[in-house]
């Protein structure tokens, strides 16, 4: 779980019940935020696991021994992708993902740090946005593909980069400085080296 996180009082009991019925699963997770209503009442009220490509990394529960072929988180992606990697090679080695309707954690969203620090938060999460989307397409779909995924970005960070310095906005153009670097790092083959300067 991320530390932005708050269990409702059913939550784990109600990921036991669901292990009972998918003993084989790899990964469970809540189907619902308990603040964010983004499904149907009838798709809460059925309770069944539902088998699923990837889930979201905020609150996950492992079953251990199906990690033993595949490992954990690539270390590589310091933020961002991380899950999805995870998630897309469990598939690959036909591991079972699940969502669980009736398990409501509310994830609070860049809550677990100090608000002194939102700005260097900002570009940080910039910067690795634009590295691992790079180097998640990269892994999967080689270098060429990737490039030309990314390529929209980059130009539309450096024309937005140089549109705020022309209109002298300092924090807009900082943004957009760090996601074309994130982008010409991954490019650049170096690693998820950008941490914030606090």
């Amino acid at each position: 779980m991320n530390p932005d996180t708050v269990l409702e009082k059913t939550a784990l009991e109600n990921f036991i019940k669901a292990t009972k019925l998918m003993p084989d699963f790899a990964i469970m997770a809540p189907r619902e935020q308990a603040k964010k209503k983004e499904i149907k009442d009838n798709d809460i009220q059925n309770s069944y696991p539902k088998l699923v490509k990837n889930v979201k990394g905020f609150a996950m529960l492992l079953n251990l021994s199906e990690f033993n072929e595949i490992g954990f988180f690539d270390e590589n992606f310091f933020l961002y992708f991380e899950d999805i990697d995870l998630c897309r090679r469990l598939i690959n080695h036909k591991k079972k993902i699940y969502l669980i309707s009736n398990v409501k954690i509310d994830h609070l969203g860049a809550q677990s740090s100090d608000k002194k620090i939102n700005k260097e938060r900002e570009l940080t999460r910039n910067w690795h946005w634009m590295w691992s989307t790079f180097n998640y397409h990269k892994k999967y779909h080689g270098f060429f593909i990737s490039f030309f995924i990314i390529f929209p970005k980059l130009i539309s960070s450096v024309f937005k980069m140089l549109i705020y310095s022309m209109h002298m906005n300092k924090e807009k153009k900082e943004i957009y400085y760090q996601r074309y670097s994130g982008l010409i790092n991954a490019v650049m083959g170096k690693s998820s080296w950008y941490r914030p300067k606090i």
